[in-house]
């Protein structure tokens, strides 16, 4: 499993009655915005904008902590530190595939996830 759904439990301990429409709404605001930072990595990585690489990387490794999806979020580390030394070549490739087929496998189960929560 990529996320680890327990990793929620804080946010449901902190929201009580109201934690499953909370949850529900923190993954909807996952799979609404995320797809655009894994986009912005590979297209700043073309265009050498070190800047927005790492921006995009960072803020996908935070995000996908949340859920307990710690495989996503290291390659994301790798990736941010990759752009904090401005090392954008194309030896990133690999880790990027990595990062965006794992980024595919999370979305499935927080959908499924969602899915179980929705009722």
């Amino acid at each position: 499993m990529s996320i680890d759904p327990s990793a929620l439990d804080p946010y449901r301990d902190a929201m009580g009655a109201d934690a499953d429409a909370f949850v529900i709404d923190i993954i909807d605001t996952f799979l609404g915005t995320s797809g655009q930072l894994v986009d912005a990595l590979y297209i700043s990585m073309i265009n050498s904008d070190a800047p927005t690489f790492t921006r995009s990387a960072h803020t996908l490794k935070s995000n996908s902590a949340i859920f307990g999806a710690s495989y996503l979020s290291g390659l994301s580390k790798e990736l941010e530190a990759a752009g904090k030394s401005g090392n954008l070549t194309t030896s990133l490739l690999p880790v990027m595939d990595q990062l965006k087929a794992e980024y595919k496998q999370v979305c499935r189960e927080l959908a499924e996830l969602r899915k179980s929560m929705a009722g």
